[in-house]
Parts: C-alpha cells; structure tokens; sequence
C-alpha cells in the first residue's frame, strides 16, 4: 500500500523530464546531502520530487541528529520541491522530524490489514483488472491466500487469466489459489479432527517438501492449544458466545472448536500440547528426524 500510495502521488504530480526532476533514494542519504538536493530548483517544471524509500530517520533506530537536521529544515524548503519519506516500521512519533511533516505536511499511515480489508482489496483490483469476483469469493481467496496485499494482487492476476477475464468464482479460487502456509496447516489439523488420517498424512507430506517440520509445530501448536482452551471453558460450563468473547473469535470459529474438541479431554489436550514443545526441542536437539518424528507426533497428538 506504500508502494502503491507513492505511484498515485507521482501521478498526480504530473512532472515531466522524470530523469532531471525526480530523485529517488532506497534509503536514507546524509542529511547534508538531502538538503543541498532539496534546494535545488526543478528544470522546465513546476516540481521536483525527492523521494527516500526507506528513511530510518523516522523510526527509533535511525541517527537522532540527522533526523532533527533535517526537522530543522523542511519548513525552509522552496515551494518547488516535494520531498517524500516512508518507512517500513513504525514511526516514532516522539521525533522531531515526525511532529514538523505532521505540521506542514501530510502523514499517511498504513495498518497491516485485517480480513475484510483484505477482501475489498482483493475485489478493487479485480475490477481494475475488468473481471468481477464476489465479497464472498474475495472472503475464500483470503481464507485460501492469507491476509498478505502483494500476495492477493498476484493471485487476482493469475486468477483473471484462469476465468478467462470474466468472473473469479469460489471453483476457481480452490483449483488455481496458491494456498499459505497457515490454510495448509488448518486443512491438515481439520483432517486429522475428523478422523481422516491418510489424508492428512498426505497434505502433511507435500507440505514437507517444501517446509521445514520446525516451522509447522508453532501453528499446529496454536491449533491444539485453542481445543485446549475451548475444552477447559466447556468443562467450566461456559456458553459458546462466552467462550467466543473470551477467545476474541467469531461464533461459527468457536462451533467448529466445540464439534473438534468434543472427542478430546482438557488431559489429552494438555499433553497433545506437551508433545509438540518436546518435539520442538528434539528437533532443533538433533535429537530426532524432523520428518518421521513431526508425523508420530501429529497421529499421536490427535489421537491415532
């Protein structure tokens, strides 16, 4: 969304003889340096640009004293100069460098997206593309995809093609949609609460091709550990809308734990959740094969 925030705003900007009259830095230059190219005026134009894609200056590690250098001079830069400056963290609004382009500038910031802004997202650039996709489509494209922009505007693109630039169904979402890591994951525990070992034990060993048996316990981990949490409070005698407004969890997320944990008691949970932190130290150990010992521990855990 930075990225794509910076495009409109050259755009906009309508600045010709791009070569003489726009300067882009990937990360911050001196601040000596900045100032004297700031105060340059632009050539057969009304605006130059200046742009540091990534200025440190904004967040707690980049230099203090650069970053109150420059502070002290952008209220004194010429009206023909405009000069952009993001960042990839969090900018630290303590800094005097923030505070003075809040003043006489503008501040734009992008929170890491949740699901529903995700799936407008996903249905915008569809229709920049001229191809239609449904808000629930979108929903499942997330589902499948994750909460990631890049990710989707890739996924929209090919998924375009697929439809034949007319309309992305839910069909082609499941037979084209590259799938996260974390869908495969919640399809594998899905499978292994219903009782569908072998095709578990599939989707577990394509994965594995492909990914490290250590960076799968943490989220099979949060998925036995929600069970767990969801069995204590059933065995407590807490409602589902209780549980789900403890859990922070949307109500048919919580019916889908209560029909998964049935089957389990909050023991074997607790165990289920000892395995994998045992498991993880064995692996990283050398203690055991991370593959074979990642299998024994998942039919283990689900009770096979």
């Amino acid at each position: 969304m930075v990225r794509d925030s910076y495009r409109k705003l050259k755009a906009a900007l309508n600045i010709p003889y791009e070569t003489l009259n726009i300067t882009e830095y990937k990360t911050a230059p001196k601040a000596d340096e900045l100032i004297d190219a700031c105060a340059e005026y632009p050539f057969m134009a009304q605006r130059r640009l200046l742009a540091v894609l990534d200025c440190p200056w904004l967040g707690t590690a980049g230099n203090a004293e650069e970053a109150k250098k420059l502070a002290s001079y952008i209220e004194k830069m010429p009206d023909t100069t405009v000069l952009v400056l993001g960042s990839g963290e969090t900018a630290d609004k303590r800094r005097a460098l923030y505070k003075r382009a809040q003043e006489i500038g503008e501040i734009r910031e992008f929170a890491p997206p949740n699901a529903a802004a995700c799936a407008a997202f996903a249905v915008a650039k569809a229709r920049e593309q001229g191809v239609r996709i449904s808000p629930q489509t979108a929903e499942e494209l997330v589902a499948v995809c994750g909460c990631d922009y890049f990710t989707l505007e890739n996924e929209i693109s090919k998924l375009a093609v697929y439809s034949g630039h007319s309309e992305i169904t839910p069909a082609d979402v499941k037979a084209c949609a590259s799938r996260s890591l974390e869908y495969n994951v919640f399809e594998i525990h899905r499978l292994f609460a219903d009782r569908k070992a072998k095709e578990a034990r599939s989707l577990l060993a394509e994965i594995l091709q492909y990914e490290s048996p250590e960076g799968l316990i943490g989220l099979f981990a949060r998925k036995v550990r929600d069970m767990y949490k969801t069995r204590t409070m059933l065995d407590a005698g807490f409602t589902t809308e209780k549980i789900a407004v403890t859990l922070n969890a949307k109500s048919f997320a919580v019916q889908m734990l209560v029909k998964e944990c049935a089957r389990f008691t909050a023991a074997q949970l607790r165990d289920g959740l000892k395995r994998l932190a045992d498991l993880d130290y064995e692996i990283k150990s050398g203690q055991a094969d991370p593959e074979l010992a990642l299998t024994a521990a998942l039919l283990s855990v689900y009770g096979f």
